[in-house]
């Protein structure tokens, strides 16, 4: 199609070229043709009267200082009366004219054609763009499409992983509250027993509990029932809410909590969420630590943020699961990790609430367990408290 059409374009090119070179040659030959009449009767001026070729030559060469008004209206009446007196060369002119009107139509049309042809291919042009638009229009739906897709395969893979991992959770405490219930429910047993049985039972239930609230929270926050407000707030505070949170479970075990003396400071954050994040990586480090350990919590200010380590004396953490344990359900593979309680659902929890603030956490080896390090926004300048 483009070699069609570029030829067609040379050839009307060449066809304008020979139209233009045929009225030049044309209106040169005309002004030959001219000059050959005046030269004709200028020659048979001087034959008639040889004595005025001065006044003659003056005269053809325009130099002349007669009134020109009187010479003309001279002509016209010797042309009303003798009629037309220059038809030596009448003919001739007459076929030039014809010929340069039939070159300037000519022209006339190849310039329209030509003109037709542009506002042709600038249409053509114009078609072409929309049609390149409209097909990156097309690969960005597939695209997205083929995200929505994924998202949505993800989204029920999750869903399924989800049902599994809650249904694993409560099947074990469901399944100890029955035994217990039905043994503190039967006669071979002694009283003490079935009292035995029947704080068992307690325990479960409580333990449901901690699982119900944990899935609840997760969903709220999860579908942002749960709304993360920051805002300027004492980080001494805070941290200390979260370790009275924890004391008694940690005084349980004979677990010292320490803290290092800081410089308090007002963050951005949500103080509700914030001491319940800091309050979970509290309690695991009771939770996997044995007795008569300790936990010491280090604070360190930087320049956009505060560092806080939690540091504890427990199981530690696999090198291989460090990115794992922060996702949801997800419990270590030790033996003495999966013999505790726990939903896995905390550390899960504490990533969502400090990511919400523009906040971090990540863990890494101690010198005896781990060393869960938390940064937290320090105010924005331009923040409206």
């Amino acid at each position: 199609m483009d070699k069609g059409r570029n030829k067609r374009v040379v050839l009307t090119a060449g066809l304008l070229f020979l139209m233009l070179s045929g009225i030049v040659f044309l209106c040169f030959q005309l002004k030959q043709d001219i000059e050959q009449d005046y030269q004709e009767k200028l020659g048979y001026l001087l034959s008639l009267d040889p004595e005025r070729e001065a006044d003659y030559i003056s005269i053809f060469q325009g130099n002349t200082t007669r009134d020109q008004k009187a010479a003309r209206e001279a002509g016209e009446r010797l042309e009303e009366k003798y009629g037309y007196l220059g038809t030596h060369n009448k003919n001739g002119q007459m076929v030039v004219l014809v010929l340069a009107a039939i070159g300037g139509i000519c022209i006339a049309g190849a310039l329209v054609y030509l003109f037709m042809y542009w506002r042709q291919q600038k249409a053509i042009q114009e078609l072409r763009i929309e049609k390149f638009m409209l097909t990156d229009k097309v690969s960005e739906l597939e695209a997205e499409q083929e995200l929505l897709k994924n998202r949505m395969q993800r989204e029920e893979t999750e869903t399924k992983s989800l049902v599994t991992d809650i249904s694993h959770q409560l099947k074990t405490p469901l399944s100890s509250l029955k035994m217990c219930y039905e043994i503190a429910d039967t006669n071979s047993f002694t009283p003490e027993e079935q009292r035995s049985f029947l704080i068992q039972g307690q325990h479960e239930v409580k333990k449901l509990e901690n699982l119900t609230q944990s899935l609840i929270n997760l969903s709220r926050l999860e579908t942002r029932m749960i709304q993360i407000t920051p805002e300027s707030a004492s980080l001494k505070k805070t941290l200390l809410a979260a370790v009275n949170g924890v004391y008694m479970k940690a005084f349980e075990k004979n677990i010292a909590i320490s803290v290092n003396e800081f410089e308090d400071d007002n963050l951005f954050l949500d103080p509700r969420w914030t001491q319940e994040a800091l309050l979970n990586v509290l309690d695991n480090g009771i939770k996997y630590s044995p007795s008569d350990t300790s936990i010491e919590i280090r604070v360190t200010p930087m320049v956009s943020y505060h560092l806080i380590e939690i540091e504890d004396q427990g199981v530690g953490v696999p090198k291989e699961e460090m990115n794992q344990i922060f996702k949801r359900f997800y419990r270590g593979k030790a033996s003495g990790i999966q013999k505790t309680e726990g939903s896995g659902v905390g550390l899960y929890l504490t990533r969502r609430i400090l990511e919400e603030q523009g906040g971090s956490i990540r863990v890494k080896r101690g010198r005896k367990g781990s060393v869960f390090l938390i940064a937290l926004p320090k105010i924005k300048s331009n923040a409206k408290i």
